[in-house]
């Protein structure tokens, strides 16, 4: 509410455009505010059902998390993306047709047969499809990233929940994946590359709220079959996920149901590029870059296990000296607590399938020709986030926070918050 009432009146100062998102999360926080007695009323309540009226407040407080972060990401959003790509192709999709209509600058693309047609995969332009049946091509991208971004970290809080780690660890690890990882500035931007990565994120997530909640395999299939749609590279994961099933479903019956989830997801994979290509897999990197023979090669290893681990930001005397680049910036460098994934013990079969998902999903990102660039962090990794946090989760001293858990998440909090603000006011570089 008062994000409402506050930025507009900077706005209107400053001369920019009072956004009606900013005005949304304001209703959304007035309506939550007005119906606070009734929920702590419910909360209170000893009923019959305990596990109704827990459910009742645990999805209260789920829509809280995602009011809070849409305030914090429609606040520091930037300008509206001009790489717009899903946007394209849904309205493309609307006009009954794969390929797009090819601005004059700004969508990487292939040329195939004298159409156009974006890189990225279907699922962020289907879900766009509503809106760009309203607005069409004029629809801001960057909004529909910051809704799916604070999506996400609702269901981290979801997630924590079913995990029963404290309360206290909950809010402070809520905080570090909503503001403490480059999720944060991957919502600000809202690029093509970027709104890919956060459905990723958003569906990888719900999957493993479900995996630690009920456990329901047709679920998982789904939430994990829809992930690899926005990031091809969470197909790797898929059998990850059947093993991660397994340890909480062991019947093969059940586990057969991950399979329409999985084939549904294939389907429109091969579909779309029968339509586009005339091929049952994708080619449009290989023909948007012609000169480069070799894609993937374990040549391109050392220059993306330096942009992970070791790439760092540049100094100058030139305010505020400190500058992050658009090559890249270390995982270590942005988002320093994600080094407590390494904190569970792998002997334990669930911390080892969770960081081989994290592990596989990325592989292709470190044997591709290019980084990523331009990025503040490492965006090519984003999806593998989710694994890292539930290992997180997973690491805390019988569920609790401790010191240096709290130490690193307020370091990266500052570290992404100076990202952001940086990137939002000066761009890239010094």
């Amino acid at each position: 509410m008062v994000v409402a009432v506050a930025v507009p009146l900077i706005y209107h100062y400053q001369g920019r455009e009072n956004r009606i998102l900013i005005w949304s999360i304001g209703f959304a926080g007035l309506v939550g505010w007005a119906s606070a007695s009734i929920v702590s009323k419910r909360g209170n309540l000893s009923s019959s059902d305990i596990g109704l009226t827990e459910r009742f407040v645990e999805n209260w407080g789920v829509l809280a998390v995602f009011v809070a972060f849409m305030a914090l990401y429609s606040t520091t959003m930037y300008a509206p993306t001009p790489f717009n790509a899903h946007v394209l192709q849904a309205s493309g999709f609307l006009h009954g047709h794969a390929w797009i209509d090819l601005p004059n600058c700004c969508i990487e693309h292939a040329q195939y047969r004298g159409k156009y047609y974006q890189l990225h995969p279907p699922l962020p332009a289907i879900l766009l499809l509503p809106f760009v049946a309203i607005s069409g091509t004029d629809t801001n991208q960057t909004i529909a990233c910051v809704t799916i971004a604070a999506l996400s970290v609702a269901l981290a809080w979801l997630m924590l929940g079913r995990m029963k780690v404290t309360l206290n660890a909950r809010v402070w690890l809520t905080i570090f994946f909503g503001a403490g990882t480059i999720l944060w500035h991957e919502a600000a931007d809202g690029g093509s590359w970027e709104l890919s990565m956060v459905v990723a994120v958003a569906f990888t997530m719900a999957g493993l709220a479900e995996f630690y909640g009920d456990a329901r395999p047709g679920v998982i299939g789904l939430t994990a079959g829809l992930a690899a749609l926005a990031r091809y590279d969470l197909a790797f994961v898929w059998p990850v996920w059947t093993l991660l099933t397994h340890l909480k479903r062991p019947a093969l019956r059940e586990l057969l149901w991950l399979v329409p989830g999985f084939v549904f997801a294939a389907l429109i994979y091969a579909g779309f590029n029968e339509v586009r290509y005339g091929s049952l897999f994708d080619r449009g990197v290989f023909l948007m870059e012609m000169d480069i023979p070799h894609k993937f090669s374990i040549h391109y290893l050392p220059t993306n296990v330096y942009t992970l681990f070791f790439m760092a930001p540049s100094l100058s005397p030139k305010f505020p000296y400190i500058h992050p680049e658009g090559g890249g910036q270390a995982l270590i460098l942005t988002s320093p607590a994600f080094l407590l994934a390494l904190r569970p013990s792998f002997r334990s079969l669930m911390p080892s399938a969770l960081m081989a998902a994290a592990v596989i999903s990325i592989i292709p990102s470190l044997l591709y020709f290019t980084n990523g660039f331009v990025q503040f962090g490492t965006h090519h990794y984003v999806h593998a986030f989710p694994f890292l946090f539930a290992l997180i989760a997973l690491g805390l001293p019988d569920g609790k926070m401790d010191q240096l858990t709290r130490l690193l998440i307020v370091f990266s909090v500052v570290l992404i918050a100076y990202g952001v603000w940086h990137i939002g006011i000066y761009g890239y570089g010094g």
